[in-house]
């Protein structure tokens, strides 16, 4: 008993410590959102979140294809899915075997196209009809060579599949580029309107090192993307101590070749506190911890100038860590330059220990406001955790005043719960969404209840920003709230909601997706 115990201890604790790295139709406001559901089941596992693409393009307006990627018989296969009026329902339109060389994939940010990462090179998944024989049209499901790539992945095969943020609008030119790291440097392949193919420009941003006792690890170094010149175009940024480094975006989207920088507050680092090893090659000492490392760059207050979030960790010991989350918003100084204040212009300080931070516009007000997921870490907690296989988390969201200063009560403070598996060893996430469900401009509040509830607060102009009162829907969520996704699936103005089911949920559903789509 004393040894289940304390493995089921050594569990939440190795938990916690892993935590920051996981780190236009209109409708009446306030009428309740009501969905059709839809359900597909695979001949094979489904083994990551299901993606939407306009993949069979159309002139009319139709329902996007959902693609699948899965896994039977040790074989990766990739399905799409296309809405058939005659059965209503989604039904197979084709699937091809993927190469154990694919190892990662990224969807364009307008997504209109999803691609895949080898070693050596990029590809694009395309469907033909076949019909047009005088074009040499394949007929169905294939993949076009996009680039020949390299990069820090040196990989020849993998054993599993995963998403990566290879696929950016770096120059915000409306084109899909590529962004991969190198060693030394950061590889761009750049698109252009007036010119085929991509073109190649390398940046000396250098991949993170991290000497390990019997090894060495790289990492991409974190980009950040934004206007640091104020010539209104975006630039290419990474962090290093006191200091935004940024190469400027020059005419025909490619980026200056000699970087620039911003200063910041000496104690503002680049990397995160874990990836930072002492002189004994020991990770920090929690006990007595002070960090503050970049986690985000946007505009906050709707001024049109790059702010910087920073998470400001303290710690006196593994079960008494706090993250307050400073935002140090940009001005314009005397010399027409951007700048940046020694100290944080407001910080908002969430109950226990953050998890998940989102930024977003919530009542399209041009500022914006932040929800952020946190828990409470005690002795009493963790006892209560392992009797329950869950731990309750805090979802709140809070918003400027008039002052750009963000209050210290939470607009919002609701509920919901991280579940995990002591059997296992795998542990979930609650679904805590920003959306727009019932196509009004608003974004609405989304936050599963247990295992078989939905709730939404639908978003509205007032000082209380969303309902007092959930319309509530009863369907079988899955417990890893990463697998459920959502998308405007039929181009109505309206987020539709896609979700697969993963090794916490039972195994008869591993190979069912649930569909429900907004009315």
């Amino acid at each position: 008993m004393y040894y289940r115990f304390t493995s089921s201890l050594a569990f939440i604790l190795t938990l916690v410590l892993a935590i920051p790295s996981l780190a236009n139709s209109t409708k009446l406001l306030g009428v309740k959102p009501t969905f059709e559901r839809y359900q597909i089941s695979t001949d094979f596992k489904v083994i990551l979140p299901v993606l939407a693409l306009d993949l069979v393009h159309s002139e009319q307006e139709s329902v996007d294809e959902l693609i699948v990627i899965g896994e039977d018989n040790q074989q990766v296969w990739l399905a799409a899915y296309a809405f058939n009026e005659k059965v209503n329902n989604f039904v197979l339109l084709d699937k091809l075997l993927l190469d154990r060389k694919y190892f990662a994939f990224d969807v364009s940010e307008n997504g209109q196209g999803l691609y895949l990462l080898a070693k050596n090179q990029i590809v694009s998944l395309h469907y033909g009809d076949g019909e047009d024989q005088g074009r040499n049209v394949k007929a169905g499901l294939y993949l076009k060579h996009v680039e020949k790539v390299n990069s820090i992945f040196l990989l020849n095969e993998s054993s599993f599949i995963l998403k990566k943020n290879f696929i950016q609008d770096i120059n915000q030119d409306g084109l899909d580029d590529i962004v991969l790291s190198d060693f030394e440097q950061m590889n761009l392949w750049l698109s252009n309107k007036e010119e085929q193919g991509l073109s190649y420009q390398a940046l000396p941003i250098r991949a993170q090192a991290e000497l390990i006792r019997s090894s060495v690890n790289f990492k991409p170094m974190n980009l950040f993307l934004g206007d640091f010149n104020l010539d209104t175009r975006q630039d290419v940024a990474w962090i290093s101590k006191g200091q935004v480094n940024y190469f400027d975006q020059i005419p025909q989207g490619k980026f200056s070749i000699n970087s620039q920088s911003v200063a910041l507050a000496d104690n503002i680092e680049g990397k995160n506190w874990w990836q930072i090893r002492g002189a004994d090659g020991e990770n920090l000492d929690q006990s007595n911890l002070v960090h503050r490392s970049v986690e985000r760059i946007q505009d906050v207050n709707g001024d049109g100038l790059t702010d910087i979030i920073v998470r400001l960790t303290q710690s006196s010991g593994v079960l008494n860590r706090r993250n307050i989350h400073e935002f140090y918003f940009g001005f314009v100084n005397q010399h027409g330059h951007l700048e940046y204040p020694e100290t944080a212009s407001t910080v908002i300080q969430a109950e226990g220990t953050s998890t998940g931070l989102k930024i977003i516009d919530v009542n399209n007000d041009g500022k914006f406001e932040v929800l952020i997921t946190s828990f409470e870490l005690s002795v009493g907690n963790i006892i209560g955790a392992l009797m329950s296989g869950g731990i309750d988390q805090n979802v709140q969201i809070f918003a400027l005043n008039d002052n750009d200063i963000f209050d210290e009560d939470a607009l919002i403070h609701k509920e919901v719960e991280l579940r995990f598996s002591l059997t296992s060893g795998q542990s979930g996430e609650p679904i805590v969404l920003l959306t727009d469900v019932n196509g009004d401009a608003l974004q609405d509040l989304v936050l599963s209840s247990g295992k078989k509830r939905l709730k939404i607060y639908l978003g509205q102009k007032s000082s209380r920003v969303f309902s007092r009162k959930a319309s509530k829907h009863k369907l079988l969520l899955p417990k890893n709230g990463a697998l459920f996704e959502h998308h405007d699936l039929n181009h109505d103005g309206k987020e539709d909601f896609i979700m697969h089911y993963g090794r916490l949920d039972e195994k008869s559903m591993e190979n069912k997706i649930t569909i429900l789509m907004s009315k």
